[in-house]
């Protein structure tokens, strides 16, 4: 990895090289959060109001309608591994042009690029566990959508069951969880991490720019 990536930078610089891989994470990771919630869409657009009402069969035939839709879905599931494979790649390429900025930086430089590379090294490992939770979520609405349809919340009297079972699907997707386990915030929290990437990115390879030029024109 470290040897294709010196071939590359000798041909196009590091720096661009650098920007482009850490776009192609943003983009795999985009694809990662539409793509799940295209497919809660999809599943869940049967539900409409309150999972059909108050009438139990009529729920029944919509809990039945969600299990059918989830297993047409599971035949999607080898699309998940997309974005996987592209956040994987395009990170570790991400890292090796750090560590082969370290073979050529000293001082200060090889200390930010030290820094740069473990900023990688975090979100290689927060990427893939956004990944993770996002089939986590989708497996949990899978399974438990139509359960929810069949349960009546509202036996109680104290919610109404359309804001009930809104609550259930909300839980089940991504409200009213904790931020470690919400893959839609931890998302967030990646893409704000690979945004101070790629500033810092651009600014080590100025830097290094100014140095070459100064090593150059020095006497």
């Amino acid at each position: 990895m470290a040897s294709t990536a010196s071939r590359f930078c000798r041909i196009c610089g590091p720096g661009p090289i650098l920007l482009v891989l850490q776009i192609l994470v943003v983009l795999a990771v985009a694809m990662a959060v539409g793509f799940f919630h295209y497919r809660v869409d999809l599943l869940l657009e049967p539900v409409g109001e309150a999972c059909g009402g108050p009438d139990p069969v009529a729920r029944m035939q919509v809990a039945e309608q969600l299990m059918a839709r989830s297993n047409a879905l599971q035949g999607w599931y080898p699309l998940h591994l997309i974005p996987v494979v592209g956040v994987g790649l395009a990170l570790l390429g991400a890292m090796a042009i750090c560590a082969y900025r370290l073979r050529r930086a000293s001082g200060r430089l090889r200390q930010a690029s030290w820094g740069l590379l473990a900023l990688h090294g975090l979100a290689l490992a927060l990427s893939l566990r956004a990944l993770h939770l996002y089939e986590s979520a989708w497996l949990s609405v899978a399974t438990l959508s139509p359960a929810a349809c069949l349960v009546d919340l509202a036996a109680d009297g104290r919610m109404p069951l359309a804001q009930a079972q809104h609550v259930v699907f909300d839980i089940l997707t991504r409200e009213h969880a904790p931020l470690l386990r919400n893959p839609d915030d931890l998302a967030m929290v990646l893409a704000a991490l690979l945004l101070v990437a790629m500033v810092a990115g651009v600014m080590l390879w100025r830097a290094i720019v100014r140095e070459r030029r100064a090593g150059s024109s020095a006497p």
